[in-house]
């Protein structure tokens, strides 16, 4: 019956079938039912159970996926004889599955945390550090992004303590920790003391794989603090470098190299969040610049304003401001001046309030921007003011200076 799990070439229907078909089983339970319910006690279907988690690492290389069919087999397996740790990792995985598939983030949280819950009702020890990955992984839809940070790393020591070296969740842990690093507000200085550490460390345990995603996150840390490193020839598609507005002006510029590339595949991870928020608002400035291509830019702008729609849903904090900010340059589109003034503002107290200093300074100088398209250089200044002041709190100094620069070859303010 586990035949069909090592099948390769596993058509595309029956994946899906097999994901309908463990939806459907799942939908009809609550997480209680699995937290308090059936225990597996034959040693036999465990050892089942754990051939399969064992799986899940060689088909990340090789066939990803058919991660999801694995999980489901450990589900089904479970719910017919009965739950027990390794459960936990089947529930996780088509959380994972029915998030990126069917856009279920309700879903994938709830059975994130009964995965959780389970392994910590069992007294699995050694278990629990491996399954807060995918909770903390995935806490950035309703949680405030800053709240996890610390727990994120502490979570890797503890999974160092256990011993629990396995490549994918010791190097997820670690690269999300490099991640959120950058995208909630914490001083750049800091990080990347941080994210250096780890990588490392990471080295130091040849944890090879998991490097070469890591290593863009310190060095795009280091572009906007300011360093000699020419970021540009070694970064694939830096997270931030959006943020580097100089290249709004160049037609063949990063931003709109960036602009052309789309997200791959369906995922919904934090990275393709920030990714469709800033693919959003460089479009509707492009649309600007670009009247002959504007019609195309503006769709893209508005398919990320409908996005954000849908996600502020899951957690203001996080999000309002990123939408408000989308608003203001849709509205700027539109010619609606007054009502784009009034968005831009409300972006940059909505990115205040939640301690989002890296998006109150982005917020500001797009405020700035849209001034001076329309003639207002004197306010623009002060925003752009503002703007550098966010920026050297946040530690990104190279913005700072591009800034002071910019503001210095503006003309003087009018008496």
């Amino acid at each position: 019956s586990l035949a069909r799990v090592f099948q390769l070439m596993l058509p595309p229907k029956e994946v899906y079938m097999e994901l309908m078909s463990t939806k459907a089983l799942l939908d009809a339970i609550t997480p209680a039912d699995v937290i308090h319910g059936k225990r597996m006690v034959d040693k036999r279907l465990r050892w089942r159970l754990r051939f399969l988690q064992l799986l899940i690492t060689p088909l990340y290389l090789l066939q990803p996926r058919l991660i999801g069919v694995t999980a489901c087999r450990i589900v089904k397996l479970s719910l017919e004889h009965g739950f027990c740790s390794e459960s936990a990792v089947g529930l996780q995985i088509y959380g994972q599955v029915i998030l990126n598939n069917k856009k279920d983030v309700e879903g994938c949280l709830k059975w994130c945390h009964a995965a959780l819950c389970l392994v910590e009702s069992l007294g699995a020890k050694q278990m629990i550090p491996r399954v807060t990955v995918n909770v903390y992984v995935f806490a950035f839809w309703n949680e405030p992004l800053q709240a996890k940070i610390e727990s994120v790393k502490e979570n890797h020591s503890e999974l160092l303590v256990n011993g629990d070296m396995d490549m994918e969740m010791l190097g997820l842990n670690a690269f999300h920790f490099c991640r959120r690093s950058q995208v909630c507000g914490r001083n750049l200085l800091t990080a990347e003391k941080e994210c250096t550490a780890l990588l490392h460390e990471m080295h130091q345990l040849r944890q090879v794989d998991p490097l070469l995603p890591m290593i863009s996150n310190p060095l795009s840390i280091l572009k906007l603090i300011g360093s000699n490193y020419d970021s540009k020839q070694h970064l694939s598609k830096p997270l931030f470098h959006l943020l580097g507005n100089d290249e709004i002006d160049s037609e063949n510029g990063l931003l709109q190299h960036a602009l052309s590339s789309q997200i791959l595949g369906p995922a919904l991870r934090i990275a393709d969040l920030f990714q469709t928020f800033y693919q959003g608002v460089s479009a509707f400035r492009l649309a600007r610049l670009e009247v002959d291509k504007a019609r195309e830019w503006v769709a893209m702008g508005k398919n990320a304003l409908s996005q954000y729609q849908t996600w502020v849903k899951y957690s203001d904090w996080n999000w309002e401001n990123k939408l408000l900010l989308l608003e203001a340059e849709s509205h700027a589109c539109e010619g609606e001046l007054e009502m784009a003034k009034s968005k831009f503002r409300a972006s940059i107290d909505s990115a205040k309030r939640h301690r989002f200093v890296h998006e109150e300074g982005l917020a500001s100088e797009l405020l700035g921007a849209f001034l001076e398209e329309n003639g207002n250089v004197d306010e623009a200044k002060e925003h752009y003011a503002y703007a550098r002041l966010c920026y050297q709190k946040w530690g990104a100094f190279a913005l700072a200076d591009r800034l002071s620069q910019k503001e210095h070859s503006m003309p003087e303010k009018q008496i």
